[in-house]
């Protein structure tokens, strides 16, 4: 009988304690929230400058390199320094010249996934940067399609 008593009274105070640091822990919470509501937003910072413009470049369309009868469709936008317009033109052509050659040496399976979208991603706007000497900055793929 003492046993018993013993751990009632045991869980009495276990489920107290219990309790009591739930209390705390959601009134802590609720403090970290309105804390976040009552802060004030970090500015937003562009990671391009004044001069940076996007350009649409036209749309792609091209065969891949295996399976022979997959092709591929590419629209795609250049983030460029100050470049006039005919500059732009003549580089987006370059530029769009050299998507085509890529997409021609590869397979739709290198593309498959997130990480397959990236690599291309960053090849891309790699093979810009060299064809351009650093006046593309980024090559923003806006849809692939691959049939």
């Amino acid at each position: 009988m003492r046993l018993t008593a013993a751990i009632f009274i045991l869980t009495l105070i276990a489920i107290g304690a219990g309790a009591l640091a739930g209390l705390h822990l959601v009134a802590t919470a609720e403090r970290a929230v309105d804390a976040r509501k009552n802060a004030a937003p970090p500015p937003v910072a562009s990671i391009y400058a004044g001069s940076a413009r996007l350009r649409k470049l036209s749309p792609i369309v091209t065969n891949l390199a295996a399976p022979a009868n997959n092709w591929a469709r590419v629209e795609a936008s250049m983030v460029t320094d100050s470049l006039n317009d005919e500059e732009a033109g003549i580089l987006a052509a370059h530029i769009s010249e050299d998507i085509v050659v890529y997409l021609r040496s590869a397979s739709a399976a290198q593309f498959e996934g997130a990480r397959g979208l990236q690599h291309l991603r960053d090849d891309l706007t790699e093979r810009a940067n060299i064809r351009s000497s650093g006046k593309v900055r980024e090559l923003i793929i806006e849809t692939l399609v691959i049939q």
